[in-house]
């Protein structure tokens, strides 16, 4: 179905430098530099611009209040990450500096129900000459784009949904995990939780079906799940 030249990618870029925050361009450059893929995350601002940032909320990341679907690019385009000096990257910014250099794991972030988000970044990817594929846990994105590019390998992330996403509605968690939706969104390839792996849930989840693991923090973690993954989504160098 697709293969890529790294079994690794690096979550939210290689981002084990305090210079190199998460999902910044210093950190998409440094996994570059080690050939790494790349997974990253996208959302969509006030003014329908695609930014690269993984959280809803801004506090964690850039130390204020606000969301990022309620602010304009403009609003946000100057805020440091963390104590660095990078800011949060357009998507488009990210698409030009990896020019295909490794391959991509695009992160679709939709926290409701968005029908503005997943055209705007077809569009994007329309133009994209890379290797990539594009993941969500929101089974309407992997739905919309089945219907609209149906050539773009897609993938439905998996994890405990009804442990982990305490504030959606029990029925919706109890739909997502149950995996029903993949009737209506069949998906291209999975991304598990690690954490999950023996649940009953997601034991015959990736029959014929490529299967991304995430997240590998340590060699001790990348031992335990060796053979387990087609690909490994990691936030330290597999090597240390």
């Amino acid at each position: 179905m697709f293969s890529f030249s790294s079994r690794f990618f690096a979550h939210r870029g290689l981002h084990h430098r305090p210079q190199a925050p998460e999902n910044s361009l210093a950190a998409f450059q440094a996994a570059i530099r080690h050939g790494y893929g790349i997974e990253l995350d996208v959302r969509r601002t006030a003014d329908d611009q695609l930014v690269v940032f993984h959280d809803a909320t801004l506090d964690r990341l850039c130390g204020r209040p606000g969301k990022v679907e309620e602010m304009t690019w403009e609003q946000l385009k100057d805020l440091p990450l963390g104590q660095s000096q990078e800011t949060i990257p357009l998507f488009s910014q990210v698409l030009e500096l990896v020019r295909g250099q490794v391959p991509l794991l695009v992160e679709i972030k939709m926290d409701g129900l968005d029908f503005r988000l997943c055209p705007l970044a077809a569009e994007m990817l329309d133009s994209y000459q890379g290797p990539f594929v594009l993941e969500s846990f929101h089974p309407y994105v992997l739905y919309w784009f089945r219907r609209h590019r149906p050539l773009i390998p897609r993938g439905q992330l998996v994890t405990h949904f009804v442990r982990e996403f305490p504030d959606f509605p029990l029925w919706q968690r109890l739909l997502m995990q149950s995996r029903l939706t993949d009737l209506w969104t069949q998906p291209c390839f999975y991304a598990l939780d690690r954490q999950y792996r023996d649940a009953r849930f997601s034991r015959t989840l990736a029959r014929r079906r490529p299967v991304f693991g995430w997240t590998f923090r340590t060699r001790e973690e990348l031992r335990e799940g060796s053979g387990k993954y087609d690909f490994y989504i990691c936030e330290r160098e597999p090597s240390t």
